[in-house]
């Protein structure tokens, strides 16, 4: 191997030991790979960037944040949680705050490295190949490997109770679901929709249909990832007196918007604002890992209805303009839903903090973790091979 695919290699491999030097850019300028365009713009990063909007979105969206806006001003005076603290501990919250930072730092490490690329689900919606995604790939299983690892090495609790009142909580995610793929039809009328885009039984079938053994995996690996976001992120921040519409923004901004947009463009990035807001939120109603994981698995279980919104995306005017409204208006809607149903629900479990660790796996949780270490693990070896040898043939 030349020196300089030698350097390519061992810089992947090294992208978990993120520095200030591995945030330098790349004497390789970072190439921004264009899916498919319109014939106006390209509208992979939300090109052309404007204010211009549909007016019937616009008049329907007002009706949905005004409503918002009042069901949560009747139920947030009995959530003084969600957004004051009595004590905020600068220690406690500053371990989720470094593993946010980070986690930033190696997505743009992966970024520097490997560009954009268009999101898998993105470019399937549009008939496109779907690319590497290197940077996605680093993004999707750099976090279920560290909460494996946490979990397995005794570091941290996997959040699960077990409990008829999780069970309950677990109904939630298949309502939001089906509540939110028919509000964001009402919302794009300028395009056509079909029942069976709004259907779950059919989304999930079209999904994974053929590949019971690739749902369960796909489940397992969502819901590994919820415990990174949820376990090291959320809970110590609201165990440390952040309150949870703080730690909720944080992590919405950083997991979000910034990682996702630096992975696969602005246009995720908003929407995945949007979803990292919605299952911190949905987190704090019940402290288990358990309904976030379904929702999140859901969320990736839809592409008939992905084909419909991302036409509705792609027609818009400013297709990210188009995305903001959208997503805000979703996210004012279920933090509305979910203080409403904070009001009414007990969680499922006490936050848990984090354990003593390290320690030889012990129990259920732990040999779990272990086990999915080994099966990430497998996964990022499987994927910095395939790198290496792109690198070897360029």
């Amino acid at each position: 191997r030349s020196k300089p695919q030698m350097h390519m290699l061992l810089r992947f491999c090294l992208l978990a030991c993120t520095s200030a030097s591995a945030l330098t850019p790349s004497p390789r300028t970072p190439v921004i790979r264009m899916a498919a365009a319109r014939a106006t713009a390209p509208v992979f990063d939300g090109k052309p960037y404007s204010a211009e909007l549909l007016p019937a979105t616009v008049g329907r969206s007002s009706a949905v944040l005004a409503g918002s806006a009042a069901l949560f001003a009747a139920c947030v005076p009995g959530l003084p949680d969600w957004w004051s603290t009595a004590s905020l501990d600068p220690g406690a919250c500053s371990v989720p705050l470094l593993t946010m930072a980070a986690s930033s730092a190696l997505v743009a490490a992966g970024w520097s490295a490997c560009g954009t690329d268009l999101h898998p689900i993105t470019a399937k919606a549009r008939g496109v190949t779907p690319p590497k995604s290197y940077t996605f790939q680093l993004l999707g299983l750099s976090a279920p490997l560290l909460a494996s690892a946490a979990v397995a090495s005794g570091w941290q609790p996997l959040p699960v109770a077990g409990s008829g009142v999780e069970l309950a909580h677990a109904v939630l995610p298949f309502a939001l679901w089906s509540i939110d793929v028919r509000l964001l039809r009402w919302l794009n009328p300028h395009v056509s929709w079909s029942e069976e885009s709004v259907s779950l039984p059919a989304n999930y079938a079209a999904e994974h249909g053929d590949s019971p053994v690739g749902a369960v995996l796909a489940c397992v690996g969502v819901v590994a990832f919820e415990v990174y976001v949820q376990q090291l992120l959320a809970a110590p921040l609201t165990l440390g007196g952040c309150p949870v519409l703080g730690s909720a923004s944080l992590i919405a901004l950083t997991a979000g918007l910034l990682n996702h947009a630096l992975a696969n463009g602005l246009l995720n990035g908003l929407l995945c604002a949007e979803f990292y807001w919605t299952v911190s939120l949905m987190f704090g109603l019940s402290n288990s890992v358990l309904p976030v994981g379904i929702y999140h698995h859901l969320m990736y279980s839809m592409p008939t209805f992905v084909t419909r919104y991302q036409l509705a995306v792609d027609e818009a005017p400013s297709p990210a303009a188009h995305t903001l409204l959208l997503h805000a208006t979703l996210a004012a809607w279920h933090c509305a839903a979910f203080a409403a149903v904070a009001r009414l629900a007990p969680p499922a479990m006490p936050l848990l903090a984090p354990l003593d660790g390290p320690s030889v796996p012990a129990g259920a949780a732990a040999w779990a973790g272990l086990a999915c270490v080994g099966l990430f693990g497998f996964a990022a070896a499987s994927i910095a091979s395939d790198y290496a040898r792109g690198e070897e043939a360029a």
